[in-house]
């Protein structure tokens, strides 16, 4: 009898399990895109090592001032502000600066957000433009890492112009990269949308309009006609674009021009030939050519972080390598001529002409401030990629030939790395520049000393340590106006409109509120005598001297049996001051009239008051000096 196996039912197996990972990171498992993000997230770290050691510095202080002085009117943000139109950052200022004023902590974090926002965009960007593909690693090294973005990026005041004009230029080239495919014409006006957000930033602004029109023209599309048959085809067909893009720049200059009265003495002016040509061979011959490869490495140290200072051998050697890939560019890849003719013209059309017509009147050394070439860090990223690589479908864009794959990625490796030292060091060297101590302790001491103050303190106007803020800011400079921030609402009002005190205040080098005393003339009672002379009841001091402005102020010495009341007369401004009774008063008072002899009225000559000194000058700390 044969024996059969029964046949058992298979037994399901468990079901498995699936998770399904994010798009974004899901695409994390592209070798490219992991080191793309690795490279992000490295460059962030630096940029808060340089946040950390920054501060407020000059122009951030008058923002802060500013904000406080006025409403957030159409008015306010159209100020031109040292030759700059921008009513997007100013408003941002004013908002930032009135929730909080000082509050470095708040500043750096939208200035960082900023930057993440500009690092993930431009990595979408070179993925657009070139594929996703191992070479464009080193375009995002270049712009993630180039310590020509480092100064304008840890500078508040700086930052305002130049991080969002970076992201503008950003995301302008993506919406136009998608026009120029077809994928539909708003993006053609979405672009047109973020050049009207760079002027509102930034007043090379205006640039980005011709840099879109060339690059389209150039690579975008009808690569294969020649330039200038492709410019008038671009016009031709998509007229109504370019010629709102005109009517913005038209209307962005009229505004401007029409502004320019807010700043009297700042910005545009006759530039002159010896300080131009100095200011162009630093800027374009030592700044950006040793930045462009990863220098300056060494840095001269200033109020505000550091002006570049590369070594010959560097700037020599920056040169050979920047020529030696425009030739092998130009030989190897069609079209590349335009690319670096494109990069030239940024130069010297959006970062140097405006900066020789607003600095060229007086000083070259602005030549040596990355800040005024770090948005064209973005353009030589784009332009060096556009000159290596070809675009998201373009054929045939080779004239011979590319050496071995192998070879290639050798060189890249090698280049992108040496650059990667080149600016580590650079950057650790700009970084040893900050000096964000001084100004972090005045400005804490100032907003102690104002938050212990009494509701009726009185303080008088005088200006911040040259130190902290520079003389050629004028009346901006006060305290009045720079430290009344930190008050609280009565206090700020007295001390922008001080009152006749007999304990009167003002700030001290540190900060802190001293007891005042005036600089300038001085008149007292003489050897022997118990009160200075008058006749007719009236003092006259006819060497008296009064330049007028907030920074004014008058003092007198007495002594009175009973309360009374003299009238203090500079030029045309009369100032009635009510005086105690005592046997050894001293009253301060507030000056705003400008002329050369003061004179001191009793206004009841029979009155028993005696003076015993008088003062008219600067308001200063006790035994200090005007700063």
């Amino acid at each position: 009898m044969e024996a059969t196996e029964t046949e058992r039912p298979e037994r399901p197996e468990p079901p498995a399990l699936r998770i399904a990972l994010p798009g974004w990171l899901a695409a994390l498992r592209s070798p490219v895109l992991l080191g793309a993000a690795l490279l992000v997230v490295v460059s962030l770290v630096l940029r808060l090592l340089i946040l950390r050691d920054s501060y407020f510095v000059e122009d951030d202080l008058l923002f802060v001032g500013d904000a406080y002085r006025s409403d957030l009117t159409l008015d306010f943000v159209t100020r031109v502000h040292k030759g700059h139109f921008m009513p997007g950052a100013l408003a941002l200022t004013w908002v930032l600066s009135r929730l909080a004023p000082y509050d470095w902590l708040l500043v750096a974090g939208v200035t960082f957000v900023a930057q993440v926002l500009l690092s993930v965009l431009t990595l979408r960007l070179l993925r657009n433009l070139f594929g996703t593909r191992p070479a464009i690693l080193p375009l995002l090294i270049l712009i993630l890492f180039s310590p020509l973005t480092i100064p304008a990026f840890g500078w508040w005041a700086a930052a305002i112009n130049a991080v969002p004009l970076q992201l503008v230029l950003v995301l302008a080239l993506t919406d136009q990269l998608r026009f120029s495919r077809g994928e539909g014409g708003r993006y053609g006006w979405r672009a047109l949308a973020w050049c009207g957000a760079g002027m509102a930033f930034s007043t090379k602004g205006v640039f980005v309009t011709f840099l879109l029109f060339a690059l389209t023209t150039a690579f975008l599309r009808e690569r294969e006609t020649g330039w200038i048959a492709s410019a008038f085809g671009e016009v031709r067909r998509h007229w109504r674009l370019w010629s709102a893009h005109v009517l913005a720049l038209a209307a962005y200059t009229i505004l401007y021009l029409a502004r320019r009265g807010t700043a009297p003495g700042e910005g545009a002016s006759m530039p002159d030939p010896d300080v131009t040509t100095e200011l162009l061979s630093l800027l374009l011959g030592r700044t950006f050519p040793s930045g462009a490869i990863g220098g300056p490495i060494d840095w001269s140290p200033t109020a505000v972080g550091g002006l570049a200072e590369p070594a010959d051998a560097l700037v020599i050697g920056s040169w050979v390598i920047l020529a030696t890939l425009l030739v092998v560019t130009v030989l190897y890849r069609r079209r590349a001529l335009r690319a670096w003719i494109i990069l030239a013209g940024y130069l010297l059309l959006a970062d140097a002409v405006p900066t020789v017509i607003a600095r060229g009147s007086y000083t070259s050394l602005v030549g040596l401030e990355t800040r005024y070439v770090a948005d064209a860090v973005v353009i030589l990223a784009i332009c060096l990629g556009l000159a290596l690589l070809p675009v998201e479908g373009e054929s045939g864009a080779y004239r011979r030939a590319l050496p071995a794959p192998s070879s290639l990625s050798l060189v890249a490796g090698l280049t992108s790395g040496a650059y990667l030292i080149l600016s580590m060091v650079s950057i650790g060297a700009y970084r040893d520049t900050l000096t964000g101590d001084r100004v972090r302790a005045y400005l804490e001491t100032a907003r102690e000393q104002l938050a212990a103050a009494p509701e009726n303190v009185v303080i008088y106007p005088t200006p911040l340590p040259d130190d902290i803020v520079l003389p050629v800011n004028g009346e901006r400079r006060l305290s009045s106006h720079l430290l009344a921030p930190l008050a609280r609402p009565a206090i700020r009002v007295r001390m922008t409109h001080p009152e006749p005190s007999e304990d009167a205040r003002v700030f001290d080098k540190d900060g802190r509120l001293v007891p005042m005393s005036v600089f300038g003339f001085f008149a007292a009672r003489g050897e022997g005598e118990r009160c200075m002379p008058t006749l007719d009841g009236t003092a006259f001091f006819p060497d008296a001297i009064s330049f007028g402005g907030k920074a004014t102020a008058g003092a007198l010495a007495y002594i009175s049996d009973r309360p009374v009341s003299v009238t203090v007369e500079v030029g045309e401004e009369r100032i009635v001051l009510s005086l105690k009774e005592t046997s050894g008063g001293l009253v301060h008072f507030p000056v705003t009239g400008v002329s050369k002899g003061m004179n001191i009225v009793m206004n009841d000559p029979t009155a028993p008051l005696c003076l015993t000194g008088v003062a008219l000058g600067a308001p200063v700390p006790q035994g200090g000096q005007p700063s």
